[in-house]
């Protein structure tokens, strides 16, 4: 089974002063901690991952993002929460050292476009995982070294992953063969 891991004093000590507040799931899996920082602290943050004696040993094996523009209907008690902050963005990290697992959850303001600071120059994997989450949910990152599109047209500013992407798309793109050209025509919905 899992044995479990005591985090050090001064892990507490950097956490407590970053104001965050820490959960951890005991019904999951042991050594499983969850953590919500203010997006000021995250690049600090993982600085200190990446220099601390207990942490150095780490990878982060995924980030993405929850768009939680219909939370608000789900609790009514949370629609000033999310209100604000659109986007739930969190990375996932993996201490071999520790044998413990963080997630560094963060909100986004979606409508003001305030920027995350880039993790790709301490964490190699990182510039793919963020390339797709800037891609996907419309997240701004600065100092990032590649910002090119993975998957969507360059000419094309629309992210698919939002819950307020329409399904069909902004517009059919096919091949006409009469034409020997690519044709971008609008998509008609008819409801019936």
């Amino acid at each position: 089974m899992y044995k479990k891991y005591i985090f050090p004093i001064n892990i507490f000590i950097v956490f407590e002063k970053l104001n965050t507040n820490i959960w951890s799931s005991k019904l999951l899996k042991p050594n499983h901690f969850f953590f919500l920082v203010n997006k000021n602290w995250f690049y600090s943050l993982n600085i200190f991952f990446k220099n601390e004696l207990f942490f150095s040993n780490s990878i982060l094996f995924e980030n993405s993002a929850i768009d939680s523009l219909k939370f608000s209907k789900i609790n009514n008690d949370l629609e000033f929460f999310f209100k604000k902050n659109r986007i739930i963005l969190y990375y996932s990290y993996y201490f071999y050292s520790l044998k413990l697992k963080l997630n560094v959850i963060m909100l986004y303001n979606f409508y003001k476009k305030n920027r995350v600071a880039s993790v790709d120059k301490l964490y190699k994997n990182a510039s793919w995982v963020e390339r797709e989450t800037s891609e996907m949910f419309g997240i701004n990152y600065y100092n990032k070294k590649d910002i090119r599109k993975l998957l969507l047209d360059y000419s094309k500013i629309e992210h698919p992953m939002l819950k307020d992407f329409p399904v069909e798309g902004f517009s059919e793109v096919f091949y006409d063969f009469f034409e020997d050209q690519v044709v971008f025509s609008n998509s008609d919905s008819i409801e019936l």
